[in-house]
């Protein structure tokens, strides 16, 4: 659970590159990092924090061009060679976990104690998620894509926006959700998962529902909601 909240943060702090946000609005997220530094007695690395966004987006880059990807599948679609495609970047999987590890290393000192003693659960995390993606070379994801997965979240965007609704308006402040106990962590994260998987699974093919299932089931095998919820 921890791993993808600070995912969630890390990748928030990258936007300070520059893509896509006002001068003001880079400011306020400055400021706020600043904030957080200071906070937790890391004032001094604020300018690292920032740095570490940037990085963090030219290493992805290096690694994976959007553009160019949704070129390629294009083009591999009606010669169904999706698995070559995919095959390609899995290749790549070794750098981009590098790249998520530093970026999480140039954040640690900012984060709350909390957070910051789990920063090699969020490594961890991170790796199992591409190595279940690139599981055999990509197979899975060249899988969800020729059985139309992408066009199955579409189509479902508005219901799956929908099941983290009731958890949003149930909490006002982070505050309140560090209050939970980790039983009460992993309730909300299965309430939430089940209800994406039964989204996906309104779609006329069963494959995009399915391979969220195993992902979640997969991702929560290796939190510590295995052991503190154990799942039927």
């Amino acid at each position: 659970m921890i791993w993808k909240t600070v995912l969630v943060v890390c990748l928030a702090v990258g936007t300070l590159a520059e893509y896509q946000i006002s001068d003001d609005e880079r400011e306020k997220v400055k400021e706020a990092i600043a904030a957080q530094c200071k906070k937790n007695g890391a004032e001094d690395k604020a300018d690292d924090v920032q740095k570490a966004g940037k990085t963090f987006l030219e290493c992805l880059k290096a690694q994976i061009d959007p553009a160019t990807i949704q070129k390629e599948i294009e083009e591999a679609k009606p010669k169904g060679a999706l698995d070559e495609v995919f095959g390609k970047y899995c290749a790549r999987s070794p750098q981009l976990k590098s790249c998520f590890n530093t970026l999480i290393d140039s954040v640690s000192p900012c984060l709350d104690s909390e957070v910051r003693n789990q920063a090699e659960a969020v490594k961890n995390g991170t790796a199992q998620l591409l190595d279940f993606v690139c599981h055999k070379d990509g197979d899975r994801i060249a899988l969800f894509i020729a059985e139309k997965g992408p066009e199955c979240f579409k189509d479902q965007a508005a219901k799956l926006r929908q099941c983290g609704e009731p958890i949003q308006k149930s909490f006002s402040s982070i505050e309140d959700i560090k209050k939970l106990s980790l039983v009460e962590k992993c309730q909300k994260f299965d309430e939430v998962s089940t209800c994406l998987v039964n989204a996906l699974e309104e779609c006329p093919n069963p494959t995009p529902g399915n391979m969220a299932e195993s992902l979640i089931k997969y991702v929560r095998k290796g939190s510590p909601c295995n052991t503190a919820l154990p799942k039927n």
